[in-house]
């Protein structure tokens, strides 16, 4: 248990190592930095009056999209390499594993997606500060020091919502869906050597992992009166496909709703399950693969 500890920590080190080299992620990290310090500059095309709650739409769909880039790139491109550069080779002919390899090259890209997260999160934070600043010291200044009970009001406000605690609810749970998209990279990885394909089904699985819980309500509805054959295909997507609708409660946060951190919890103990049970037959389909 200990030597294979080691080596899985080892191959976790090295594929971190091996993911910030790469320049295509690089390039991702940079465009999300530059829409993440230029949020507050957009707000003045928001006309809905709420400049922090656009702020945090933007900067959730910001790390959102280009981390979903770097979770299906660093093991779309990470381990089919390995197999090309026949260095997988030398790895295994050494007392390591296939299952080794398989959870070490999955925590090492989550190191990689947690390194990105916090990066993204303490930008973003900054930026947040820096304008609630600047619009408080704009009130200060006109009203000469001594603001009104309105000032007062907007300046707590906008307090609220550059100081929102939820916010990291929200960062934490996007952290969580993203490393469910690198399980299923990993999946998929395992399958094939093709980085078009390992992309093509992650994206696949993605968009139907939105659509999950319909098929499930309507798989359990006793009156839908479905065929065999339905029923059959909807249990399967109900019971291998995650479901991506429950991170919804990401928007529910940023809307100002409260949202209970058992629910939270929740959440991270389903992507933590899956995850697993996602290792487990990825590390069973790697051992048959030939190679």
């Amino acid at each position: 248990m200990k030597n294979s500890l080691c080596h899985i920590l080892a191959i976790a080190g090295n594929t971190f190592t091996e993911a910030i080299r790469q320049k295509v992620l690089y390039v991702l990290t940079v465009f999300c930095l530059i829409m993440l310090g230029g949020s507050s500059f957009y707000t003045q095309f928001d006309f809905h009056g709420d400049e922090f709650k656009f702020m945090k739409d933007l900067a959730y769909a910001a790390i959102s999209v280009i981390g979903l880039l770097v979770a299906l790139l660093g093991a779309a491109m990470l381990i089919p390499a390995e197999l090309e550069k026949r260095t997988i080779y030398t790895l295994l002919s050494k007392p390591v594993r296939k299952f080794e390899f398989i959870v070490g090259k999955y925590l090492g890209l989550t190191l990689l997606l947690t390194l990105f997260m916090a990066l993204m999160a303490g930008i973003f934070m900054l930026v947040m500060w820096s304008h609630e600043s600047s619009l408080t010291n704009d009130i200060m200044a006109t009203s000469q020091g001594r603001p009104t009970e309105l000032q007062l009001q907007q300046i707590n406000e906008f307090r609220a919502g550059a100081y929102d605690p939820a916010m990291w609810q929200a960062l934490t749970l996007v952290w969580a869906k993203l490393c469910l998209v690198t399980v299923i990279s990993v999946f998929f990885s395992t399958l094939a050597s093709s980085t078009v394909f390992i992309v093509s089904c992650t994206l696949f699985v993605y968009l139907i992992g939105h659509l999950q819980s319909v098929a499930r309500d309507f798989w359990l509805a006793p009156e839908s009166g479905a065929s065999w054959l339905t029923t059959v295909f909807l249990a399967a997507i109900s019971l291998l496909i995650p479901d991506f609708q429950t991170f919804n409660l990401i928007d529910e946060i940023i809307g100002g709703n409260r949202v209970l951190w058992l629910n939270t919890r929740h959440i991270l103990l389903y992507t933590g399950g899956y995850t697993v049970i996602a290792l487990g037959v990825s590390s069973l389909l790697f051992e048959s693969r030939e190679l």
